[in-house]
């Protein structure tokens, strides 16, 4: 179950966000580049990773 403050990542292309609020099956996101929307619970997935380590992992690739 996924709720506010979890991490999560958009399966369609492996975008990491963070919940900021949830209304019956939608879930409102703040992604990493700061964009905010709406998505569906079936194009979300939990997220186990913080996100400071996400961001250290980003910039090693980078």
């Amino acid at each position: 179950m996924i709720q506010v403050g979890d991490l999560v990542v958009y399966v369609k292309d492996g975008a990491k966000g963070v919940v900021v609020h949830i209304e019956e099956d939608r879930f409102q996101v703040k992604w990493e580049d700061d964009f905010v929307s709406w998505e569906k619970r079936e194009w979300l997935l939990p997220s186990s990773m913080e996100y400071g380590e996400r961001q250290k992992q980003k910039e090693q690739r980078e």
